[in-house]
C-alpha cells in the first residue's frame, strides 16, 4: 500500500465529508424553513440508525479476513461471508424503506407535502449500510486506494449536487441525481467484487452456507459485536429521539444537530490519521510487537491533537460569526453549547483512536461492556431529564460528561489488553 497515496486520498475524502455535512445544514436552511429541515434532520436520523442491523457484522468480517489475509490463509469462505451480508443488508434496506416510507405517505413523520422527497433521502442513507460491508472488505485485503478513489468520485459528485440547490436545481431533481450516483458505485463495487471472488476462489453456490456460518455458528462473537455497534451508535444519535419527547425548545433538534455535526466532523478529521496507521497497527498487533504499537498510537495522537487544536481555536474565536452564517441567521447556538462542542472534541481523540485499535484487534467483548454501562448511563440521564424537566443545555452538558467518563475508560481498557504490561505477560519465563 503506497502510504502518501492513500493519506492524499483519505484527507480529500476527509474534505469533502465534512464540507458536505456544513453544506447540508448551509444549503437546507436557505431553501427549507426550520421546521422543514428538521423533518429531514430526523429522516437522516432514522436512515443512519438503520445501520445497527449491521449487529457488528461488518467488523467482525473485518477481523476475520484481515486475519486470514495476513497469515496468508485461504479467502474465499471469508468473502462469501462478505457478500452473504452484502445482500442480508440489501433487504434490510427495503424492509426499513418499506416501512418508514409508509410512515411518511401516512404523515405520521411529517411529509410538508413532499412525501416521495423524505423518501429518496431516506435511501440515500440507508445505502451507507450495505456500502460499510464494501468498505470492511477492500480495507481487509488493503484495497484501500482503490476504495478510497471511488469515495473521492462519490463525494466529489454528491457535494457538486448539493450546491447547484443554491444555483437553482430542484430539491427532488437533487435527490434522485445522489442516489443514481450511489448506483454507479454499486456498480464498480460489483465489478471489483466479481475479480475477486475469481481470485480467492469464493463461490456464489456457497452463499447460504454462509450465512449460516456467520449468524449461527459464530453467534457468540455476534453477539459481543452486536452489543458494541448498538451501543456505540445509540451512545451517539440516541438525542434525535429523545429530544422531541422533550419540553425542550422547538429549535432544540437544530441546535443538536449541529452539535452533533461538529463532533462527526472531528472524528472524522482524526481517522485521517487513524485509518493510515490503522494497517500498521493491526500487523504490531498480530506480530505482538507493543513498542512499535505504542510508538504509533502516540504519532496519531499528536496529529490529531493538532487538528484539535485547529478546531477549538476556531469554535472559540469564530463561533459568533459561523453558527449565523452557517444556521442562515434562524438558528442561535449559545457559548455554553460552543464550549461542550469543544470538550467532545477533545474527548473524541482519546476515545475514537484507541476504540478502532481494539475493535479491529478483535476485542468485542470488553467494548462491549464498557459501551453498554455508557448508554444505561444516558439512558438513566434521559429519564430524569423527563421526570424533573431540564433545561436542554443542561441535558447536554451531562449527555457529554457521561460521554466523558466512557472515553477515558478506554485508556485502562487499551493498557490492560494491548499496553506493555500485556506484552510482559505473554513473554516465556
Amino acid at each position: 500500500m503506497n502510504l502518501h497515496s492513500y493519506l492524499a486520498l483519505k484527507a480529500s475524502n476527509t474534505a469533502f465529508q465534512l464540507v458536505f455535512g456544513i453544506l447540508t445544514t448551509y444549503v437546507f436552511l436557505r431553501i427549507l424553513s426550520p421546521d422543514v429541515f428538521a423533518a429531514y434532520i430526523l429522516i437522516s436520523a432514522i436512515g443512519g440508525y438503520s445501520s445497527l442491523a449491521d449487529l457488528g457484522c461488518s467488523n467482525l468480517i473485518y477481523v476475520n479476513m484481515r486475519q486470514a489475509y495476513l497469515g496468508g490463509h485461504h479467502l474465499g469462505a471469508a468473502f462469501e461471508e462478505a457478500l452473504a451480508a452484502l445482500l442480508t443488508y440489501c433487504a434490510v434496506v427495503l424492509l426499513v424503506l418499506f416501512v418508514v416510507s409508509a410512515l411518511i405517505v401516512a404523515d405520521v413523520i411529517e411529509n410538508h407535502g413532499a412525501p416521495l422527497n423524505l423518501i429518496l433521502y431516506l435511501l440515500f442513507w440507508l445505502l451507507l449500510l450495505p456500502w460499510n460491508i464494501v468498505r470492511t472488505a477492500a480495507n481487509a485485503v488493503d484495497l484501500y486506494v482503490p476504495f478510497e478513489i471511488i469515495e473521492l468520485i462519490r463525494r466529489s459528485l454528491v457535494t457538486g449536487f448539493l450546491v447547484s440547490l443554491l444555483t437553482g436545481l430542484e430539491v427532488r431533481q437533487y435527490l434522485i441525481a445522489i442516489n443514481v450516483v450511489w448506483g454507479g458505485c454499486f456498480l464498480v463495487a460489483a465489478f471489483y467484487g466479481r475479480r475477486l471472488f475469481r481470485k480467492f476462489g469464493a463461490g456464489k453456490e456457497s452463499i447460504g452456507a454462509a450465512v449460516v456460518r456467520l449468524y449461527r455458528d459464530r453467534l457468540a462473537s455476534v453477539k459481543a459485536v452486536a452489543a458494541f455497534n448498538v451501543s456505540a451508535f445509540t451512545i451517539y444519535i440516541f438525542p434525535y429521539f429523545i429530544i422531541p419527547a422533550m419540553s425542550f425548545p422547538t429549535n432544540a433538534l437544530v441546535v443538536f444537530d449541529t452539535f452533533y455535526k461538529v463532533g462527526r466532523f472531528g472524528a472524522t478529521a482524526y481517522r485521517v490519521a487513524g485509518d493510515a496507521f490503522l494497517p500498521m497497527q493491526t500487523r504490531a498487533v498480530h506480530e505482538g510487537r507493543t513498542r512499535d504499537l505504542m510508538s504509533s498510537v502516540a504519532k496519531v495522537m499528536a496529529f490529531q491533537f493538532v487538528i484539535f487544536l485547529v478546531g477549538a481555536i476556531c469554535l472559540l474565536a469564530g463561533s459568533n460569526w459561523i453558527f449565523p452564517a452557517l444556521l442562515n441567521g434562524k438558528v442561535e447556538i449559545s457559548q455554553a453549547i460552543v464550549l461542550m462542542m469543544v470538550a467532545m472534541l477533545f474527548l473524541e481523540l482519546i476515545q475514537l483512536t484507541l476504540e478502532a485499535i481494539l475493535i479491529n484487534s478483535g476485542l468485542f467483548e470488553p467494548m462491549a461492556k464498557l459501551y453498554v454501562a455508557v448508554v444505561s448511563a444516558l439512558g438513566t440521564v434521559a429519564l430524569v431529564s423527563y421526570l424533573w424537566a431540564w433545561s436542554f443545555p443542561l441535558f447536554l452538558g451531562v449527555y457529554v460528561l457521561v460521554y466523558g467518563i466512557g472515553a477515558v475508560l478506554h485508556v485502562p481498557l487499551f493498557l490492560r489488553y494491548l499496553g506493555p504490561s500485556r506484552a510482559k505477560s505473554r513473554r516465556p519465563a
